[in-house]
Parts: structure tokens; C-alpha cells; sequence
């Protein structure tokens, strides 16, 4: 296999990225036509938790079609009062669960291009785990205090129970087949209750290493008459009744149980009961571990430790943040080193697991993921587009038009739109984008300063939960909504335009340019919707 961080400018919000998840999306122009897999997981949203208690909403795009983005490419979800700990897609009824470090938890639901809260539940205790069922019906909502809770998609609370434990409830998952519930703790055991909320079982894993997570190498949803032979040709059909989605096959395989330790150590099961596991001795600190969706590669995140100095005064030292990969039978296959240099907070596989998303603190990496033996041209094109600073570069280089093309690829950003360059914020300001993106923003009074004549406001854009600073300005009329917006490139001391805001269905500016050497870049801005 093959993985590299895709090239680009590092994406960052305005705040620490503590949790992902990722959904598939069916084009609108598709929607009326058969679905196969593969055009379905070319795009899809992403969403992100940050600490500013704001759920970013992004669209993501594994092709190179600019002319099939939505209409709107980026959602900022305002409605939790602490920072946003989990996010979790509901693929088949199209629902987001987030979670807050006080309890809170909201389900998100899209009516007509908006979201809005269809369902709130606060207990008041710190959640340690949500846990969509298989089949998209069922939640299981599990708290660090003990008390666990099974309730409908719809907001039905189907069992709770209150289990005493001297240890705090770390995860919670379902089964395959979602018949039973499996819970870990800090102490290093696994309760075991069916879906009635009836004890099954308690199992002591490891006597002295706490449990982080455990996942099943299993798709995390499934639809459930799974009699279609081959969903990747055109002739595939959606099922009929119940909620639509598009799942990658099984593989003949019998699940794995993988459970995550404080330590480091991953355990492969082939259920709660496995005397014999496998044991992965990844020799990584703050370890993340998820599978693909095809259940055939295990991404396990986290730093390595150098091995201890000769000194004992002096403290291990920390490298980069790794990835490394595994099969289902715990063989390592690749390792990844990572630009990060701080623990990897969350990971996320996407695009039919062509893409892995990382976040490290503030900053978001996207990694590109190649299963089989990568061949030659990609191991080339990888090498060539590292060489190069820029995708502009890539015109510099007597290539074939036909292997430009190719090498422009590679810098083709995954998450859309790209965040603007802080050198080329004119340009960015003045002129449309290539694919006529909606883009979002927010406008905040920032200060009051009788010495300009009025208050000022920076304008930001929407992006990744955060928001990024792109115009200053002050307003000049207490009437009418104009402004005096500076200009990006000389950061205020000289050319500034006037702009109308007017209110309509959304905000679009309305450039008057009253100095001529940015009045032909304003006028690109006409009508541009923000």
C-alpha cells in the first residue's frame, strides 16, 4: 500500500479540532438515477467538533468535477455552550449527533439546504461515548458515571440502566448484528448487556491497562436486505422502503473485535471472550485506532517514544506524530509520518477509504490512500509534486500536457473551498471562484474608534467550525448599511471602497469603487454571494 499527506496549504480553524466523522453524499443531479457505490463516496461531508463548541459541516470532493459542488460547500452549527467532544453521522436517515463536554447532545437534521436541532438530550453528566446502531435506528448513549441509555433515531427512549462500577465507562459499541452492547472501562473490563439492557457478561481484559476504545473492522452501516449482487454496476437500485444508503459489501470474514489500551497496545478478538488474541505493540503514545470501512486496514495513530536515554534525569523525547497501518491479522504494512508535531486528537477514513483525515490541534491533514501496490506513475507523481511549492510550478517543467494534467492531481485539495492565502487576499476578495462556491460569512464588530468616525467589523469566512479573517472595515452611515472597507493588500493605509450591504434572501455585496487602482478588481466582487 501507498499513503502521502496531501500537498497544499495546511488547513486550520480558529480553535483545537477535537472529533470527526465523515458521511457520503449523492449528487442532486443523481439523485433520480441508479447509485453505485463508487460515484456515491466521491463526495461527502465532513464534520468536525471544535473547542469553541461549534460543528463544522464541510463538503468534501474526491474528483476533479468543480461543475457537481452543492451550492453551499461549508456549514458553521452554533448551539452548545462547552466544546464539542463527539460527532457522529447517521448515514441512513441523514442525522448528526454532536456532543458537548457538559452532557449536552443535539441531533442535527438538513431541511431545505439549512440545519437545525431536532433533538436535544442534557443529563447533566459527561458523556463518554455515542454510538449509532448499524442499521441507523437505534442510539447508544453511554455516560462516564455509569448510566447508559438505548434510544430511537426519532428521540424514543427504548432501556437505560445504571451500572456500578469503581471505574468510569470509557466506550460503548454494538455488534454486528446489533444484538448486544459492549461497554469499556478505565480499569481494563468489558460489560456486556443485550439490546433489552439484560447483563450478559463481565470480562477482565487486562488487570493494570484501561480500556481507550474498541471497534468492530465491520462498515458502520448496513442496509438490511443485502441480496444485491454487485451495487458498483449501473444496474444497482436502492431498496424500496426504509432510508437510503449505499453500503460497501462485508467481506466473508468473521468480525474482529479490536480494543484500544492506555498503553498503546491494541488486541485483535474474535469476541469479548477471545483467551487468545492478537496483540498489536504499536509503541505509540495518545494511540487513535480506526478501521476502514472495508474492514481490511487498521489506522493506528499516534507518537512515537523514543527508546530512554541513557541519562534517567532526562524525559523520553517525542517525534512526529505516525500512522501506522495494519491487516486483520495485526501484521504492520505501512507507516506514515505525519508533519504534526503535537498528539493526533481524532482520526476519520473517507471516500471509500481513499482519504484519511487527521487533526492535530487546530490544523487538519488529509492523507491520500492507496490499498494495493502503488505503481510506478503514482510513486512518481508523489515525488515530483513534493519537489514542487506550488501547482503553478508545475508549468515550469517540459512534460507532456498529458502528465501536467496527471501532476495537477495531486494538489487538487480534498476539502472544499481551500483556505484563502493570506499573500493573494485581493485577488481572493476580488474575484469569483473557479467553481462559483457560495461562500459564508460572518460579520463581528470588533472595536470603537471615534478617531475613524464609527465602529469597525471584520468580515469572516465560514471554514472548518472556525472563521478566518479576510476584510476589514468601519461603517460610515448610520442610515444606510455602508462601510469603508480597506484594502487586504495595503491592510488599510491606502485604497478603500465603499460597499453596500444589501439584505436579501442571503448578503451580496455591492461594490462602489471610489479609487481606481482597485476599482477593476472590485468589480469582479459584483454580486458575488457571501
Amino acid at each position: 500500500m501507498f499513503a502521502a499527506v496531501e500537498h497544499g496549504p495546511v488547513l486550520c480553524s480558529d480553535s483545537n479540532i477535537l472529533c470527526l466523522s465523515w458521511k457520503g453524499r449523492v449528487p442532486k443531479s443523481e439523485k433520480e438515477k441508479p447509485v453505485c457505490r463508487r460515484r456515491y463516496y466521491e463526495e461527502g461531508w465532513l464534520a468536525t467538533g471544535n473547542g469553541r463548541g461549534v460543528v463544522g459541516v464541510t463538503f468534501t470532493s474526491s474528483h476533479c468535477k468543480r461543475e457537481r459542488y452543492p451550492q453551499r460547500i461549508n456549514f458553521n452549527l452554533r448551539g452548545h455552550n462547552s466544546e464539542v467532544v463527539l460527532v457522529r453521522w447517521n448515514e441512513p436517515f441523514q442525522k448528526l449527533a454532536t456532543c458537548d463536554a457538559d452532557g449536552g447532545i443535539f441531533v442535527w437534521i438538513q431541511y431545505e439546504g439549512r440545519w437545525s436541532v431536532e433533538l436535544v438530550n442534557d443529563r447533566g453528566a459527561q458523556v463518554s461515548d455515542f454510538t449509532w446502531s448499524h442499521d441507523g435506528t437505534q442510539a447508544l448513549i453511554s455516560y462516564r458515571d455509569g448510566f447508559v441509555l438505548v434510544g430511537s433515531v426519532s428521540g424514543q427512549r427504548h432501556w437505560s440502566s445504571e451500572i456500578n462500577l469503581e471505574s468510569q465507562i470509557t466506550c460503548g459499541i454494538w455488534t454486528p448484528d446489533d444484538q448486544q452492547v459492549l461497554f469499556g472501562t478505565a480499569d481494563g473490563q468489558v460489560i456486556v448487556m443485550d439490546c433489552h439492557g439484560r447483563m450478559l457478561a463481565h470480562v477482565l481484559l487486562h488487570e493494570s491497562d484501561g480500556i481507550v476504545s474498541m471497534s468492530w473492522n465491520y462498515p458502520s452501516f448496513l442496509v438490511e436486505d443485502s441480496s444485491e449482487s454487485d451495487t458498483d454496476s449501473d444496474d444497482y437500485s436502492p431498496p424500496q422502503d426504509g432510508p437510503t444508503v449505499y453500503p460497501i459489501p462485508v467481506q466473508n470474514m468473521k468480525p474482529l473485535l479490536t480494543v484500544s489500551f492506555t498503553s498503546g497496545d491494541i488486541s485483535l478478538m474474535n469476541n469479548y471472550d477471545d483467551l487468545s488474541p492478537a496483540v498489536i505493540h504499536s509503541g505509540l503514545k495518545d494511540v487513535i485506532i480506526q478501521w476502514c470501512s472495508q474492514g481490511d486496514l487498521l489506522a493506528v495513530a499516534g507518537i512515537e517514544r523514543q527508546s530512554l536515554p541513557t541519562d534517567p534525569g532526562c524525559a523520553p523525547l517525542l517525534r512526529n506524530a505516525l500512522v501506522q497501518f495494519y491487516n486483520v491479522r495485526g501484521e504492520h504494512i505501512y507507516t506514515l509520518e505525519t508533519p504534526a508535531q503535537r498528539p493526533i486528537t481524532t482520526i476519520c477514513w473517507g471516500h471509500r477509504d481513499s482519504r484519511l483525515f487527521l487533526a492535530c490541534g487546530p490544523a487538519l491533514y488529509v492523507v491520500r490512500v492507496e490499498h494495493k501496490v502503488a505503481n510506478l506513475q503514482l510513486l512518481c507523481q508523489q515525488a515530483i509534486a513534493s519537489a514542487l511549492r506550488e501547482e503553478k510550478d508545475i508549468s515550469k517543467l517540459t512534460l507532456p500536457s498529458r502528465l501536467c494534467s496527471y501532476l495537477t492531481t495531486a494538489f487538487i485539495p480534498t476539502i472544499k473551498p481551500p483556505i484563502p492565502d493570506t499573500n493573494n487576499m485581493r485577488d481572493f476578495v476580488s474575484y469569483p471562484t473557479a467553481g462559483n462556491e457560495r461562500l459564508h460569512c460572518t460579520m463581528k464588530r470588533t472595536e470603537d474608534n471615534p478617531e475613524v468616525g464609527g465602529p469597525c467589523y471584520t468580515l469572516y469566512l465560514e471554514y472548518l467550525g472556525g472563521l478566518v479573517p479576510i476584510l476589514k472595515g468601519r461603517r460610515i452611515s448610520k442610515l444606510r448599511p455602508e462601510f469603508v472597507i480597506m484594502d487586504p493588500k495595503t491592510d488599510g493605509k491606502a485604497g478603500t471602497v465603499v460597499v453596500q450591504l444589501l439584505q436579501r434572501r442571503h448578503t451580496v455585496l455591492f461594490i462602489q469603487a471610489h479609487t481606481t487602482c482597485f476599482s477593476e478588481q472590485c468589480n469582479h466582487l459584483m454580486g458575488q454571494d457571501y
